[in-house]
């Protein structure tokens, strides 16, 4: 099969890791997959939105049309601009597409809340897939811990924004100073935006360790060596480093937000901080987190 994903490779975030992951496994199976237009396609796979020539090539071609959502615009993270954001998804969704795949039974309510449901849509959930040679309990554990017996919080993520880790980091503190733990939060990531200088401003915090962008294969070596890992991005769609900790077996510390309560089974592979609403007109704030 031949796949056409109209896709900017210059793009960066959850698209990109999408659509570079679904290439690869996809052509593991045989399957070919392409980011510019070429006409002898089978299918075209949208990640929301796609170019209105394609999709009336696609159409008049008599070649199905397949659209992804992940989350969407919303008012509380793109005030008035969120229907602008998502006019050509929408567009396309109504006149276009022949079939919808969610990312989560969230992204399906986000879809259907913020853009409308569709008449007679044909449609199924897939969440995110995870490497399970790569991602799980059994491999090499690096050795983490400075004395014996200290507890390990691991965090991994692309920050963008500060509210994916100064919560973590404020909790972290807040943690050690009611229980005086033998103890240690580790951040593997990238910093750039918003979140760009969040290293520098907490650098002396004590037993908080900056490990820097870590390669994705040498990920899950943290990952079965730590505790828990920490998670507080609000409503997340799918998030994929929660779901590749739980492969390597490390239980999830987070916020009950977004697709977290699909994925995390409270008390069986994590705890959950509760929330209320779906912070849609008001964004939600996570004081307790801090104070849980």
């Amino acid at each position: 099969m031949k796949i056409f994903l109209p896709f900017k490779s210059q793009a960066t975030g959850g698209s990109l890791t999408f659509a570079t992951k679904f290439k690869a496994g996809m052509e593991r199976r045989g399957h070919e997959v392409f980011f510019d237009f070429r006409d002898n396609y089978d299918v075209v796979l949208l990640i929301a939105q796609g170019p209105f020539p394609y999709l009336l090539h696609a159409k008049r071609n008599k070649k199905p049309i397949v659209q992804r959502f992940d989350a969407v615009p919303y008012w509380s993270v793109a005030s008035w601009k969120f229907p602008l954001l998502n006019a050509k998804a929408t567009y396309a969704r109504y006149l276009f597409v022949d079939f919808t795949v969610y990312q989560s039974q969230y992204s399906k309510y986000c879809v259907e809340k913020v853009i409308g449901k569709k008449p007679f849509e044909r449609a199924t959930i897939i969440h995110n897939g995870v490497d399970l040679q790569l991602f799980s309990p059994n491999g090499l554990k690096r050795n983490l811990r400075d004395h014996p017996r200290q507890k390990i919080f691991l965090t991994a993520e692309d920050f963008r924004r500060k509210e994916q880790i100064v919560p973590i980091i404020q909790a972290f503190e807040i943690y050690k100073k009611k229980y005086g733990e033998n103890c240690k939060l580790l951040v593997a990531g990238s910093f750039r935006g918003e979140a760009a200088n969040v290293p520098h401003e907490y650098q002396d915090v004590p037993d908080l360790v900056f490990l820097g962008r870590v390669k994705n294969h040498e990920l899950p070596s943290y990952e079965r060596a730590a505790d828990i890992f920490l998670h507080t991005h609000l409503n997340p769609a799918c998030p994929n480093n929660v779901i590749e900790a739980m492969a390597c077996g490390l239980p999830i510390c987070g916020v009950a937000d977004g697709s977290m309560p699909e994925l995390v089974e409270v008390g069986s592979n994590g705890l959950l901080v509760p929330t209320s609403g779906d912070a849609f007109w008001r964004r939600r704030s996570i004081e307790r987190l801090r104070r849980t």
